[in-house]
């Protein structure tokens, strides 16, 4: 019987945690303490980088959650990792998402589901790869769960825990699903209409970009330990974020989205402007210690251009919504990361989007079938 036909509450889970980083670490350790069967995959690649824990099986916990578990599999063989698991959890940098699609095509089953964190359009990304036959439910959460840094091999500190939104593909199980999940897994706060709207509700896209383009000096300098909120944070790069958070919002509400993502960061009202923006994140204690980045290829460049600003400005172009502000920021990421981001990041062909209109994208969107 699939996952979501299941009446049963609380039950145990086998669950398949994917990738081994500040995120993965705490999201095994949490959910082997909830109860379920919990096994752990890292790519052979990155195996060295954790071996302590492949040999122990143990991740200990500090911070907002404490305790010290024993997983039941730690492997660098997908197949063991996923082989009957009611849940698949991918909790990977968005670069990794195809590689991870291609890693499970052919071994996983449509009473199975596979949940993206955070998503970045990734269930678009594994649905083209994957196809339509036996596909398991794909989902992606806009956020990861957790705030979190590890401290070595097994040691992990969370600092606090966000709040997440979810979305499905297709979604017309959804309102069977979401309840199990909670349950099961995570209190998610807001059920998406589907993983579009998820997808553009990403925050970090819209935040980065501001204060990043309009301090790439102060990145590349050696000398320099650059801040994003404390120094970045400018009047100039406030209006930044704000302008592409507009193009953004146009294209939701061309989808019919209502599209909230920096009120809900910053807590402030509609509508509100860049001198609120500055203040609301310039000002904020939990924001202005986090240092970084200071390289133009950390991620809050190179993640966020081709799996966030790209999918928006390639969905735009198809739908009509002219975004110049948002293709002027991925245009000199292009010449900065002398890289072509449209050809390298999720475009519409990657997104198995290229060709359709309006109408036929919210068809695939709703029932992951053309």
């Amino acid at each position: 019987m699939p996952l979501w036909g299941l009446k049963v509450i609380m039950e145990k889970r086998i669950i398949a945690v994917l990738g081994c980083g500040n995120g993965a670490h705490v999201m095994a350790a949490d959910l082997k303490l909830k109860g379920h069967i919990v096994r752990l995959y890292e790519t052979p690649a990155f195996r060295g980088q954790i071996e302590s824990v492949f040999e122990t099986k143990t991740i200990s916990v500090t911070g907002a959650l404490k305790g010290t578990v024993t997983l039941d599999l730690v492997t660098d063989e997908i197949e063991r990792a996923v082989e009957g698991a009611h849940y698949v959890l991918v909790v990977t940098p968005a670069f990794a998402h195809a590689h991870y699609a291609r890693l499970l095509k052919g071994k996983l089953h449509g009473d199975q589901m596979v949940i993206v964190f955070p998503g970045a359009f990734a269930s678009l990304v594994f649905r083209r790869e994957f196809g339509g036959e036996d596909c398991p439910i794909l989902a992606e959460a806009n956020h990861l769960p957790y705030d979190a840094r590890l401290t070595g091999p097994g040691r992990v500190n969370l600092f606090d825990r966000n709040k997440i939104n979810i979305a499905f593909l297709p979604n017309d199980k959804s309102s069977q699903i979401i309840g199990l999940l909670r349950d099961d897994l995570f209190p998610f706060e807001k059920l998406y209409a589907d993983v579009l709207e998820c997808g553009l509700s990403l925050v970090n896209p819209t935040l980065h970009a501001g204060p990043c383009l309009l301090n790439i000096g102060n990145i590349e300098r050696p000398d320099v330990n650059f801040f994003i909120y404390d120094q970045g944070i400018t009047p100039s790069s406030a209006k930044i974020d704000i302008a592409l958070d507009q193009e953004r919002k146009a294209l939701g509400r061309k989808f019919g989205y209502d599209l909230t993502s920096l009120e809900e960061f910053t807590n402030l009202p509609r509508n509100f402007t860049w001198k609120d923006f500055y203040r609301a994140t310039h000002g904020d204690v939990d924001l202005t210690p986090i240092a970084g980045p200071n390289d133009i290829f950390n991620r809050y460049l190179t993640e966020d251009a081709p799996y966030g600003l790209v999918p928006w400005a390639a969905i735009g172009r198809l739908v009509g919504v002219d975004m110049p502000v948002t293709n002027g920021v991925i245009d000199i990421y292009n010449v900065i990361h002398e890289r072509d981001w449209r050809s390298e990041g999720n475009n519409a062909t990657k997104l198995g989007l290229e060709g359709l209109g309006l109408e036929e994208i919210q068809k695939y969107v709703t029932s992951g079938n053309y």
